[in-house]
């Protein structure tokens, strides 16, 4: 075949896209934000978690802001995900306890071991890992339990599991603030908690679980190469003070309907300039502690 036929058919089937732009249609964009409706753990132990603000969205029934997430962003969190999966569901092995479904036949089974078996169709069950899920009855706090590890001891051990990029992991010497503080909270939550399965938790002490997303350095105690660090988070409710006090106000806004104080002292607060509701926060036609007006 002549050389320019064999150039004009590479060009006429040559293609036009590349992998990357075909990955960057399905990653990142716009999507809207989480629900106020439940006061999760992880909102209320920020720091620039307001009640007020969560009031003045209840009363002007105001939807949460959209999250605009890069591809980048979208990676890094399913990547962290995935991990978090196959440290529950597959490297964990029998260590792991709770409450289990089939992705398949949507089977489900009830604080144990990871099950085995198969479907009635034949298919080998596919376990997915179902969170335990929490609620304090005093301040409605809702919390969803990475996982539950028996660590050899008669009750089970509270495990978060997050992930960190290589310098994070290098670095880190000690849990993040806000992952010690939600993990304290945790237990505290089930310790209150009516749930059936509390006496069979550690409610005094738990673990957060740190994953490198790189190879991993040198660990001084199993003298290996390891991607994993571990923490022990012992129950510190006298820091959970401010954030119960901050939740406490939001339910009692909830429940009562007198607004709550917020955590700004003026509207040029950094954060009084960032927020949404900062005019009508600072019209004082809403004082702490008193019923509001009705909404605009």
């Amino acid at each position: 075949m002549a050389s320019w036929m064999r150039n004009a058919i590479h060009q006429a089937v040559k293609p036009t896209a590349s992998v990357i732009g075909v990955l960057k249609q399905h990653l990142g964009g716009s999507k809207p934000g989480r629900s106020m409706a439940v006061l999760h753990a992880s909102d209320v132990t920020k720091l620039d978690f307001c009640p007020r603000k969560w009031a003045f969205f209840d009363l002007f029934e105001k939807q949460p802001p959209m999250e605009v997430i890069s591809a980048a962003l979208e990676v890094t969190f399913q990547m962290g995900y995935a991990a978090e999966t196959l440290m529950v569901e597959e490297w964990g092995g029998d260590a792991v306890v709770g409450n289990w479904q089939c992705r398949y036949c949507k089977e489900s089974r009830t604080m144990t071991t990871h099950p085995g078996g198969c479907c009635k169709d034949g298919r080998k069950h596919w376990w997915q890992y179902r969170q335990m899920v929490v609620e304090d009855p005093t301040t409605g706090i809702q919390g969803g339990i990475d996982a539950l590890f028996n660590l050899g001891t008669p009750q089970l051990v509270v495990t978060e599991i997050k992930t960190l990029n290589p310098t994070e992991f290098e670095t880190i010497v000690l849990p993040q603030p806000e992952h010690r503080l939600r993990t304290s909270l945790y237990l505290r939550i089930i310790d209150q908690s009516n749930h059936p399965y509390r006496s069979k938790i550690n409610t005094q002490e738990a673990r957060v679980v740190y994953i490198s997303r790189g190879y991993g350095k040198l660990h001084a105690a199993w003298n290996e190469i390891l991607p994993f660090k571990e923490f022990v988070v012992v129950r510190q409710d006298s820091d959970l003070a401010e954030p119960l006090q901050r939740a406490s106000a939001l339910r009692t806004f909830r429940t009562a309907g007198l607004m709550p104080a917020g955590i700004c002292a003026t509207a040029l607060d950094k954060a009084a300039k960032a927020c949404s509701v900062c005019a009508a926060c600072f019209s004082g036609e809403y004082p702490a502690g008193k019923y509001p007006p009705s909404a605009p």
